[in-house]
């Protein structure tokens, strides 16, 4: 099925760069904002390289759901025309006759985009051979210099407008985008473009600075890395919470939004259940070596308890003051 899990990371490629990507384009040697964060992606961080979620992984259990129910106003279509057209003959009911298995076959293809494919699509930086992997779709491995990849933020072509920081691979002549792959925030508007820019800056730190300098930089904010999902499948509970965390700041608008957040999480569910956890080939390991004594090593699930106990106690004080 390469070809199905290959849609879940389709980019327009084989062509020249907009004026719109130029434009925003994110130079590494300069500062991208002035609050990098990290946005709960982080799977894993050390002194070799920093590992992330793409941008597909927040969105996990939307398509199947949305795959679900419209194969099943498909099906419930079909059984009206199936029941009916030798009731009431009447040469339209031919043409729905057609058209609803044709539209059954599209959502099930839409639902397979999102399940049986893999848990989440990894990207790592490796800052000291200056390197970055990013898993593919079809389980093989883009490697590709730091320093040759076209940052840059993107928009994509849907009503609502959703923009990504993206990395592209040009050809040697630089004219042509050959390969792109895209960091976990998805936001939209100016407002958006400048938290793909804080986004970007955390990884543009690390690589350019050092972790030392990047979890700084992100002071008071705690470090939290995501769970294991890089060595087991997350829990109903989790992929809730990370839904849910989409309108982190608008506790009203989350209990509302519950009534499609949950479905949706049992479909995000069904989704990890289904797929493949990624492993990347022993040849990324062997680049990516960690040293035993690593002071900043930072491994899934590790919080950053004395930061968010910090944390609380500011809050509590602007809430109090």
């Amino acid at each position: 099925m390469p070809l199905i899990k290959n849609v879940i990371h389709r980019f327009h490629v084989k062509r020249p760069l907009t004026a719109r990507e130029r434009e925003l384009r994110l130079d590494i040697r300069k500062p991208a904002g002035e609050a990098p964060h990290y946005q709960l992606s982080l799977i894993r961080l050390n002194s070799t390289f920093v590992e992330c979620v793409d941008k597909w992984y927040e969105e996990r259990g939307f398509g199947a759901m949305f795959g679900a129910a419209a194969f099943a106003a498909a099906a419930f279509g079909l059984w009206v025309v199936v029941t009916n057209i030798f009731k009431h003959w009447h040469p339209i009911g031919l043409f729905f006759l057609f058209w609803f298995p044709v539209l059954l076959g599209v959502t099930v293809y839409i639902f397979l985009c999102d399940a049986f494919t893999y848990t989440h699509y990894p990207i790592r930086f490796n800052r000291k051979n200056r390197q970055v992997y990013a898993f593919r779709p079809d389980g093989s491995v883009l490697k590709v210099p730091w320093d040759r990849v076209y940052w840059t933020i993107l928009g994509h072509a849907n009503p609502l407008g959703w923009l990504n920081v993206v990395g592209h691979v040009m050809d040697e002549s630089g004219k042509t985008v050959l390969e792109t792959f895209a960091l976990s925030v998805n936001t939209k508007g100016k407002e958006g473009e400048e938290d793909l820019r804080n986004h970007f800056e955390f990884f543009r730190l690390y690589m350019q600075e050092g972790p030392g300098v990047a979890l700084q930089r992100i002071h008071p904010v705690p470090l939290i890395m995501l769970p294991p999902i890089d060595r087991q499948k997350e829990s109903w509970a989790f992929g809730w919470e990370r839904i849910t965390l989409t309108l982190n700041g608008s506790p009203l608008l989350q209990v509302l939004a519950q009534v499609f957040f949950l479905p949706e999480s049992l479909f995000r569910w069904i989704v990890m259940r289904t797929s493949k956890i990624p492993q990347w080939p022993q040849w990324v390991e062997d680049e990516c070596r960690i040293e035993p004594d690593d002071p900043w090593r930072r491994e899934p699930g590790y919080r950053d308890e004395a930061a968010i106990a910090a944390a609380k106690v500011i809050a509590g004080a602007r809430r109090s003051g």
